[in-house]
């Protein structure tokens, strides 16, 4: 599929999404949720050289799209970003393999900070929740060692960070939302700083194959 297809798909399923989100419409949101990020997918897909982990992590990220846009299935959502998580971790550590220990202690207060606020109200998904969030912790992780590389043009030295902070702070909403307290009109932040990170993650893969294939 051509790009300008891609995103003219993309950014009506986007608006559909956000209408039904306004209305409460069900359905809407559930056939239009994951459409966003597939078309992200399809786009890294199509450029020759990409780094295909990003590609799966954003197709798990759709799968978990629908899975929490279902009544009863959150832990399933969980499980299916959780992977996606994995998959961008290994792909931030191919690009960049600088261990950056340093790095570990802001990540190490947000991870802690998080559960202190959601382990109260977990209930039976405290393990799962615990598991979740060490991973999305391990993910920032990588992709703040990613902005070590000076020498790498914006895009591929701050993008992976961007994103993960945005996802971060996306699941972070969402988590004190089920577990700790409603926040009214927070749906509205938390698919479109979704939809940001997701973006950054594809954009920096289609962007780290350029030099390579030109």
């Amino acid at each position: 599929m051509k790009p300008v297809l891609l995103v003219v798909c993309a950014a009506l399923a986007a608006c559909l999404y956000l209408v039904g989100l306004a209305l409460d419409l069900f359905w809407l949101k559930l056939l239009t949720k994951p459409w966003p990020v597939l078309a992200l997918a399809a786009a890294v897909w199509s450029r020759a050289g990409t780094d295909r982990r990003i590609v799966w992590g954003l197709l798990a990220g759709a799968v978990g799209d629908v899975c929490l846009a279902l009544p009863h299935a959150f832990l399933p959502g969980m499980i299916a970003f959780a992977i996606g998580h994995g998959l961008y971790v290994a792909a931030f550590l191919r690009w960049n393999r600088t261990p950056a220990p340093v790095l570990l202690a802001p990540v190490a207060v947000y991870a802690g900070t998080g559960l202190w606020l959601m382990l109260p109200g977990a209930g039976a998904l405290a393990l799962p929740l615990t598991i979740y969030v060490l991973v999305i912790a391990a993910m920032i992780w990588r992709a703040a060692a990613c902005a070590l590389a000076s020498r790498a043009n914006p895009l591929v030295r701050w993008g992976p960070l961007a994103g993960a902070l945005l996802f971060g702070f996306s699941d972070t909403l969402i988590g004190i939302h089920r577990f700790a307290q409603p926040l009214p009109g927070a749906a509205f932040a938390i698919i479109l700083t979704y939809w940001a990170a997701q973006a950054l993650f594809a954009a920096t893969a289609i962007e780290r194959r350029r030099p390579a294939a030109e």
